[in-house]
C-alpha cells in the first residue's frame, strides 16, 4: 500500500525520494494517518523553488549520462551584486594605488640615481677607474 502512495504523480520529487529513503518494512508498518504527517510534514519542509522556469534533466549517452538544469526568473540577488560590485571597486582601487605607486616611484628612484652620479662625479670618486657609465651603457 505504502509503495503505491511513493508511485503517486502528484508526489513532489523531493518528498518522494525523502519517503523511499525510510525502510520498505518501517513505511509498511506506519498507519495511513501517520504516513500523511510524515508526508505533510516532509512537504512543507522541502527546499522553495524560486525559480519561474526550473526544467531538470538528464541524457543518457553510450558512454555516460549527463545532467542538465535551466533555471529562469527573477533576480533576487541585489545583496549578492552589491557585494561582487564592492569588492570589485576595492580591487580596482588597490590595482590603481599600486599601478600609481610604481609610476611615481620608477622616475623618483632614477632621478635620485642620476644626483648621486652626478654627486660622484663631481667629487671626482671613481668605483671602476677608467671607465664611464657611456661606456658601460653601450
Amino acid at each position: 500500500m505504502k509503495q503505491r502512495a511513493l508511485d503517486d504523480p502528484n508526489l513532489a520529487p523531493f518528498t518522494r525520494s525523502v519517503l523511499a529513503k525510510i525502510e520498505p518494512a518501517v513505511l509498511a508498518s506506519l498507519t495511513e494517518h501517520q504516513f500523511r504527517c510524515i508526508r505533510d510534514a516532509v512537504d512543507q519542509t522541502r527546499p522553495i523553488s524560486r525559480h519561474s522556469i526550473d526544467v531538470r534533466g538528464n541524457l543518457p549517452l553510450l558512454f555516460a549520462r549527463y545532467y542538465f538544469v535551466f533555471l529562469a526568473g527573477r533576480d533576487r540577488r541585489t545583496n549578492t551584486r552589491y557585494e561582487e560590485k564592492r569588492l570589485w571597486k576595492r580591487l580596482a582601487s588597490a590595482a590603481g594605488a599600486l599601478l600609481l605607486g610604481t609610476a611615481v616611484l620608477v622616475p623618483v628612484v632614477v632621478f635620485l640615481l642620476l644626483v648621486g652620479y652626478a654627486i660622484k662625479t663631481f667629487l671626482g670618486v671613481d668605483l671602476y677607474p677608467d671607465t664611464h657609465l657611456l661606456d658601460m651603457v653601450r
